[in-house]
């Protein structure tokens, strides 16, 4: 019994097995950049985009609206006019619209339209949100101690018995 060996196939033919890993980080940054582009320039071209029936009809509202940055959108051009003939694309509000299209082409590409949303949607969901646990006070107790209060409380002797001068505050 002969074993063939797996052989890498350099003529352009998708690989089996899982897709290469794809940095997380990387797409989200990837989709706020293109929503920050699509957010100043949606104005002028979104009519546009939202009309397309091909690649190239994307292709020439870009290069002839954001000259700018068509060098970075003209080659997502494709990737667009998928994106945008999706089901699930929001019909009315462009908020929701840019959105929706910058996060699905955050990924460039490298995984499916759905999953660079997941992506975004998950990492955007890890930002700590940072809150003060505990609070304290500087205070000037009749034991003798200054300093800062622990829990409302004098830190040597415990009490939280406030004196008739501050009772009346």
């Amino acid at each position: 019994m002969i074993q063939r060996r797996a052989v890498p196939q350099s003529n352009g033919a998708k690989r089996r097995g899982r897709p290469r890993r794809i940095e997380p980080r990387t797409v989200v940054e990837s989709a706020d950049t293109y929503g920050g582009w699509l957010r100043q320039y949606w104005p002028k071209i979104g009519h546009r985009l939202l009309a397309a029936n091909s690649a190239e009809e994307i292709t020439q509202a870009i290069q002839q609206e954001t000259p700018d940055v068509s060098a970075s959108l003209v080659p997502l051009s494709p990737l667009m006019l998928t994106i945008l003939q999706e089901r699930r694309f929001p019909g009315v509000r462009s908020e929701a619209q840019i959105q929706f299209l910058a996060d699905s082409m955050g990924g460039q590409g490298l995984v499916t339209a759905r999953r660079s949303r997941e992506i975004c949607s998950r990492e955007r969901k890890k930002v700590v949100r940072y809150v003060i646990l505990r609070r304290e006070f500087y205070i000037e107790c009749s034991c003798g101690y200054k300093g800062p209060a622990l829990h409302g409380a004098c830190r040597e002797c415990s009490t939280q018995e406030l004196s008739p001068d501050l009772q009346e505050e």
